[in-house]
């Protein structure tokens, strides 16, 4: 890894680089929602499901899982084999 590479810290982060892509979040509920990602606002997750906007404070977020692998190498500028 290099040293320009930005690593994530917080769920917020993550998200905020995934502006525009839909992952699954899971909340500390245990529910998993697919979402499409609008936009990250201060710890506020902006993000569209079934046409409808959706509000999510980061810190009730527990993981996030992304489909597509090149997007997220993109994204993170990380490399895979």
């Amino acid at each position: 890894m290099s040293e320009n590479q930005c690593i994530p810290e917080t769920i917020c982060d993550i998200l905020k680089k995934l502006e525009g892509e839909r992952v699954i979040i899971i909340l500390e509920s245990g529910d998993k929602e697919l979402v499409k990602v609008v936009a990250v606002v201060g710890n506020l997750l902006v993000s569209t499901i079934d046409r409808k906007f959706k509000f999510v404070d980061c810190d009730c977020i527990c993981a996030v899982i992304a489909d597509c692998l090149d997007v997220i190498c993109d994204k993170f500028s990380l490399q895979y084999e």
